[in-house]
Formats: C-alpha cells, structure tokens, sequence
C-alpha cells in the first residue's frame, strides 16, 4: 500500500465526513437510528449495490457471513456481493456445530451480518483496569445495533450498588497496527472474600482479540483521586484550585455544568455545531483557575466520554465505501496507511489542552468511546513556577464530548503501582448449555502481551 493510498483515504475521509459535521449534532437521535442498517445512505458500512448495478462488488479478503438461522459462512478468498445474493467459494456452519459444508451462494434475505475476517493479530506494545486489545468490526446489514458501540468490549463490576458498566476498551484499534492500551479507572466493591469479580462483555456485532488483562493496584491518601493521565499513566491528584470562569466557544458560562459529577452534560451548542466546516471545525472551553497550591504543574480532571460523532466518521468516512472489507484486511495492514490515519487522526480527533503563556504548553488525549464515562487528567506545565493561576484551553472538534465535571488540580505525584493479575476466567453461558465453566487457556493466553490472543465473536 502506497503513501498515496493513504492519502486517497484521507481525502475521502474529509470530504465525505467533515463536511456533514454541521448535521450530526442536531440529528444525534437519527443517526443512531440509520446506524442500526448499515447498508443506509446516511451511516453505512459497506454500500450495499443497487437492483440496477449489473457488476458485483468483489470482496477479495476472506469474510465472515451470519445468517438468520444464527449459521454462519465463511467465504476464505472473499465473495462477489450484489443486491440479492452473495457468491463465491464458501462454507457453511451450523450454529454450534465445527463440522462444514461447501456453500456457493447465499440469498440476501438470509444474511444478517458480514465480518471481516482477518489473520493472524500481530504483536503490539503492552485498569485501574487495563487492557490490549484489537477489534475487527462487525457490518450489520439487516437493522442490528451495532454502529453505537464502535470497537469495544464493555467490562462489569460490582459498585456497591450491584453489577454496573465501569469501562469499554474503546479504541479505533481496527487492525493488528493500531493495537494498542485502554486504562480505566474502577469504582468497585472488593467481595468478602478479597476477590474482585468483573464481567468482559461484547455485545456488539464484533469479534475481539483481547492481548492482555490486568489490574493496577495503587494505594492513596484519603481524599486524593487516582486516575490515568492522557497516557495512561496513574497519576494522584489534589490540591485542587477554584474555577473562576468557564465559557465555550460562544462565550456561554458553563462553570455550573461542569463543576461536579451529577449527570448534567457539556455539548456543543447547535449554533457552533451547524457552523462548522473543514477548516474551522472546533468547539473550545477556556478555564481560568486560581488559589493552585505551589508546584510546576497542573492537572485538568475531566470526566467525559464521546458523543455519536466518532461512530460516525468510522462508519461514514472509514468504513463507508464499497472497497471497506478490502481496505481493513490489506491497506491498514502496512505501515504507510496507518500512520497517514494515525496523523489525520491525532490532529484532528481527541482533546487538545493548552496552557497559555507557555510555548511547549500542549497535551493531548485521544477519544474514549461513547458508552462508558471515564475519569482521565490531562497533565500540563504551569506558565511559572508556583504560580496560583492558569489559564487553560481545551479544544476539540464540535459535538465531539460529553463532558460531566471539570476540575483542575495543582499537586499530583506518580504512585506505586502493583500489578495483579487475572486469576480465573469463567464461562457463564457455555455454547453447549451447560453450567458455567473454568477456562484456564484463557487465563494463559491474557497473562502476557505476546503473540497468544482471547477471541470473543458476537453473543
């Protein structure tokens, strides 16, 4: 794959999206609407061909096809899609059955889904929960939610309050290339017995290769938040300064809004989202802070998580042209491809904190996925040395974040961490039916970031 290629994607990644930015914010509720069919002209996967197209789409890497019976097909050297059928040499599974059959053709009304299916995971860099984990999308083609979720196993735990989404291990990690870590912070309840129980889920049309599980243990002052930094890096935090004044890009007060975790939510304004175009596509929030205890640095404590909108460029811009399946399983498999959407992506995605008065103020955090909220600080330098204030912008693409609470902290220090690791891995819901079973290659296979990874597919 060619530099130019990469380029060719980034274009149509920001003629195709970006221009439609203005739309998503003011028609959130369609969006995830139509995302429940890919094949839709608004957010699609994989354009499905016309009644009246006389060429099938030719799908040249190996696919996966779920069928209505809860069957699947395996199409090993990739099938010719049209509007009725799908053909190539393929295989056919019972559901809960390894034994195949030969199956060349396969009627449109009998599919419910189509998956990439990629090789070999290639290894990668080794919450608190933590993960490694890599996501080979799943295409809906018959009105399965799955656009929400994006690429993400979801993980479980006990509160205090009962069983409770804590994290998704949210990434744009795609292919084997972008693999890389999630970092989670936990509020949890330990059982009686010392042991911290938590269910992985994944309940989108997807299949995981989960590298690595870990927990990261680390002892505080009371009073003290620990959470990852923006690269994931625990990090305790206080001293925590008075926000005198928040406003967003069009000059709103929104101190109230941010200043505790209470379930009132930062968005754009409608105003900014429909004025937003390639080139100009920002929404920013300004903090002035005062009374920072003496040091050299501050932390920005954000609890977030992402809107809609990254869903959508996935689906619309990355995975919205006829070439998808090919493009995932051969162009983002070379270096040059990735890094051309890494570099679109790290420029224009994420948040972006700056510090003003100081030339090498900058930090960015990537997105975190748009189901979980995560707690998350963004570390920066003070424009002098112990000086009580700051002024800090964080700036990020329109009707990009959710943001919850904002607050900003002058003392922070690095913990000790202990590492522990998965003990067991328990199947609650065997294929077979049976009762819940120990899987102990699974817990071999998560010990390590190597080259052995956990497979999870769809239910």
């Amino acid at each position: 794959m060619s530099n130019g290629s990469g380029s060719r994607f980034t274009r149509r990644l920001r003629s195709a999206v970006l221009l439609r930015i203005a739309v998503v914010g003011a028609a959130v509720l369609a969006v995830a609407a139509c995302s429940q069919t890919i094949w839709d002209t608004n957010v699609r996967a994989v354009a499905r061909p016309l009644a009246s197209d006389t060429i099938p789409t030719q799908i040249s890497s190996p696919v996966k096809v779920h069928l209505i019976d809860g069957s699947t097909v395996l199409f090993t050297e990739g099938a010719a899609v049209s509007h009725d059928r799908i053909v190539g040499p393929g295989v056919h599974y019972p559901l809960l059955s390894a034994v195949g059959a030969e199956r060349f053709t396969l009627p449109m009304d009998s599919v419910v889904a189509v998956e990439a299916y990629q090789g070999k995971v290639l290894v990668a860099q080794s919450l608190l929960f933590t993960a490694a984990a890599t996501a080979v999308m799943g295409f809906a083609l018959a009105g399965l939610a799955v656009a929400i979720f994006g690429s993400c196993p979801t993980l479980y735990a006990d509160d205090g309050t009962g069983l409770a989404l804590q994290a998704e291990g949210f990434s744009y990690a795609i292919a084997p290339l972008m693999e890389h870590r999630d970092v989670d912070p936990l509020r949890v309840k330990v059982g009686a017995d010392g042991v911290l129980r938590m269910e992985l889920r994944n309940e989108a049309l997807e299949t995981h290769f989960i590298n690595h599980i870990e927990l990261l243990s680390v002892r505080h002052a009371p009073g003290q938040r620990v959470v990852p930094d923006q690269r994931g890096r625990p990090v305790t935090l206080d001293g925590f300064a008075t926000v005198d004044r928040a406003t967003d890009r069009s000059g709103r007060d929104i101190r109230r809004v941010l200043a505790q975790h209470d379930g009132e939510l930062y968005s754009t304004p409608a105003k900014i989202v429909s004025n937003a175009k390639v080139g100009d596509l920002n929404d920013w929030i300004d903090l002035d802070v005062s009374g920072l205890p003496p040091g050299d640095s501050v932390a920005v404590l954000l609890r977030l998580r992402n809107s809609l909108l990254n869903t959508v460029l996935l689906y619309e811009g990355m995975l919205g042209g006829r070439d998808a399946l090919d493009w995932l399983n051969t162009e983002l498999q070379t270096i040059s491809s990735t890094v051309d959407l890494a570099r679109w992506y790290s420029s224009t995605m994420g948040m972006h904190a700056t510090v003003e008065g100081v030339a090498n103020g900058y930090a960015r955090m990537g997105d975190v996925g748009p189901i979980a909220f995560r707690d998350v600080a963004i570390v920066l330098p003070r424009a002098a040395v112990d000086t009580a204030t700051a002024r800090i912008r964080l700036r990020f693409v329109a009707d990009n974040w959710r943001i919850d609470e904002v607050r900003v902290a002058g003392r922070l220090d690095r913990p000790s961490v202990a590492l522990l690791p998965v003990d067991s891995v328990i199947i609650p819901t065997p294929a077979d039916g049976g009762p819940p079973v120990a899987d102990t290659a699974a817990v071999r296979v998560l010990a390590e970031a190597d080259d052995h990874y956990l497979e999870t597919r769809p239910g």
